[in-house]
């Protein structure tokens, strides 16, 4: 049984994952995600919005610090070669054509 598909399902439950996470902490903090968005858009509009980004920030890093908490920081880098590697693959395949293209519709 290939990989690929289970590798699929777990980076979209570990994105999905810190995704949730970040906004758990952003409520918290009284911010919605669509807030935290139009702020990070906007960071020259006044000096509240940049204490807001700085808590956007560190809720981001202690979200990365909680996921990534256990191994050492070089076990860290190794883990996040594959992911970029598919990042990488990717980017490249999305600019050829998508010949394998299934009937959706009976």
């Amino acid at each position: 049984m290939s990989s690929s598909p289970h590798i699929s399902f777990v980076l979209h439950n570990v994105a999905r994952l810190l995704r949730t996470r970040f906004e758990q902490r952003l409520r918290a903090s009284g911010l919605s995600r669509p807030q935290s968005q139009v702020l990070a858009w906007l960071p020259y509009l006044a000096p509240l919005v940049h204490r807001l980004l700085e808590i956007m920030r560190g809720n981001g890093r202690r979200t990365r610090d909680e996921a990534f908490a256990g191994p050492s920081p070089e076990t860290r880098q190794h883990r996040l070669q594959t992911p970029n590697f598919i990042k990488s693959n990717l980017l490249a395949a999305r600019t050829q054509p998508a010949g394998d293209r299934e009937k959706v519709h009976g």
